[in-house]
């Protein structure tokens, strides 16, 4: 399978931001491995629209919890898993190729990692609270994950979405099994192809394929700043694409 990895997400440290948190960590209702993880919840308990995010490399970073606690306060019920036990990947791997890999097969591997018992467990809990329409969001490497999650026998979400993915392809969605939502930066890969490959599946709710070539690799989460107005603008055209794609296909699911 063919990886594209866009340079400034190897090369970018995250920003220095701050943002105080809506939401609260809880631990998830099962093990992992034997270990207690945790997630990060927030917005309204009475939503019946769950959304499972996996955060990208810099983990719990003010601008990524900035997204979710928005998106929360669009009406979802968000479930944020803390992906890497050994905290986020440090800023110094930045620009090292062989670190980073390395630090990404050590802990943000798929297989490896268990981010499909981390996700499916995280779905189960939304679902015990009474939501009855799930999606999947990731940043970054977070939208690679997503999609393989959302790509299992007998997975349980509507949609995916997520801004500026990283080791995204057409091959990644050959076995996905619902619509696609895409936001990638203006140094991302062209996420064109890729949409144009699910929405061949004939989905019943268009994917959706919006670029931003004002901002740049991770605006939406670690290398996001809000005070820049180009960046807050795009963030926000994103939050409100991907609540309204999300809408959209619950409402159907409700005909």
């Amino acid at each position: 399978m063919e990886i594209q990895i866009t340079d400034a997400c190897c090369n970018t440290p995250a920003t220095k931001t701050a943002w105080v948190e809506k939401g609260t960590f809880k631990p998830l209702s099962k093990h992992i491995a034997g270990i207690e993880r945790r997630t990060y919840r927030t917005g309204p308990t009475s939503s019946k629209m769950g959304v499972v995010s996996l955060i990208d490399i810099h983990g719990f970073h003010p601008t990524t919890v900035q997204f979710l606690d928005t998106l929360g306060d669009k009406g979802f019920q968000v479930s944020a898993v803390d992906l890497f036990l050994n905290g986020p990947m440090p800023d110094e791997y930045m620009g090292d190729m062989a670190k980073l890999g390395g630090w990404i097969r050590a802990n943000a591997e798929y297989t490896n990692n268990h981010i499909g018992d981390l996700v499916k467990i995280a779905a189960q809990d939304l679902k015990t609270e009474e939501c009855d329409s799930l999606f999947i969001i990731g940043h970054c490497w977070g939208v690679h994950l997503a999609i393989r999650a959302a790509s299992e026998p007998g997975q349980v979400f509507l949609g995916v979405a997520g801004p500026h993915p990283t080791a995204v392809s057409v091959p990644l969605v050959a076995n996905l099994k619902c619509p696609l939502a895409l936001f990638p930066a203006m140094d991302d890969p062209d996420m064109a192809p890729v949409i144009q490959a699910v929405q061949n599946k004939g989905f019943s709710t268009p994917s959706v394929h919006l670029r931003f070539d004002s901002a740049p690799h991770g605006f939406c989460g670690g290398r996001g700043d809000w005070t820049i107005p180009e960046h807050n603008e795009a963030a926000a055209q994103v939050l409100q694409a991907m609540s309204e794609f999300f809408s959209a296909i619950a409402a159907q699911k409700e005909e």
